[in-house]
């Protein structure tokens, strides 16, 4: 049986730690995926006499961009799945 085809699309990544978006990013960087971050801010003002008492909340979609045969894809996507379930997301050491 062969699979044949071509997969595109997006998959998104969703988080509210910096440091997650960070180590995130630098690994797709050094897989060479594409992906984009995209970054959305609340404010929310506890009391509107007071301007101090804001806080506010930032979350990130990291939008990967998947394009390929299947054979391809799905080696980059079951690792995505597996680091975005607990994995974590540091390199592995180089082997020697």
């Amino acid at each position: 049986m062969e699979m044949t085809g071509w997969i595109n699309g997006q998959v998104f990544l969703q988080t509210v730690d910096d440091t997650e978006v960070a180590a995130a990013t630098a690994l797709l960087n050094a897989r060479g995926i594409a992906f984009q971050v995209l970054t959305q801010t609340e404010r929310m003002q506890v009391d509107p006499a007071n301007s101090d008492s804001s806080v506010t909340n930032d979350r990130y979609s990291i939008a990967v961009q998947v394009a390929g045969f299947p054979q391809v894809v799905s080696p980059m996507l079951n690792e995505l799945v597996s680091r975005v379930h607990g994995g974590g997301w540091q390199s592995e050491a180089p082997a020697d």
